[in-house]
């Protein structure tokens, strides 16, 4: 049996900016799309935080997978400059069943930025302690479930794929509440 690993990498995005990071790019949910069919079939778990224009991506899985996996990513024309941040055997996963978990904790991260004398995102000045840090953040971060990812040309900010879940459940029940009221005038 092959050994169980954790492989955390950073990079630099060759997307296009969306200007704010709680809008995903098209582009990014393509990936985080792609990446959850292809890690399921090899049992890849694991975690990706974009933003600022970096890919901060944690891995885990079987190695021969992992290192497979990563001669792919540096492949990726999507990206440049990939740096292994950290490479260590694992007991278990992290991450549970989620194929690639998406983080859009921007919050968090900037407030771990601010305790560390850094106002922008850029995982290629991080030592190690604020990679453990941002580890951690991966790992308890927000998640942003798949039907929320914008899966077609046009970007969505997450907080906006909760308000209009929210905005079509109370149009549905006051046409309910209004349809009850124009039977009871009617009969």
């Amino acid at each position: 049996m092959n050994k169980l690993v954790q492989l955390v990498y950073i990079s630099r995005s060759n997307l296009p900016e969306m200007g704010r990071n709680d809008i995903i790019a098209p582009q990014v949910a393509q990936i985080l799309s792609k990446s959850r069919r292809n890690n399921r079939n090899k049992h890849i778990v694991g975690a990706l935080y974009y933003g600022n224009g970096f890919f901060y991506q944690c891995l885990e899985g079987e190695e021969k997978d992992l290192l497979a996996l990563y001669e792919t990513l540096k492949a990726d024309p999507r990206h440049t400059d990939l740096l292994i941040v950290s490479f260590r055997p694992i007991d278990r996963k992290s991450f549970g069943e989620w194929e690639m978990k998406y983080v859009p904790a921007e919050k968090d991260i900037n407030r771990m930025l601010s305790g560390f004398g850094m106002s922008k995102f850029d995982p290629y000045r991080f030592d190690e302690r604020m990679n453990k840090q941002m580890l951690q953040l991966l790992l308890r971060g927000s998640e942003l479930a798949q039907e929320e990812i914008a899966s077609g040309d046009e970007a969505m900010p997450a907080q906006k794929c909760a308000c209009r879940e929210w905005k079509l459940a109370t149009l549905a029940l006051a046409l309910l509440l209004c349809a009850g009221l124009i039977r009871q005038v009617l009969l």
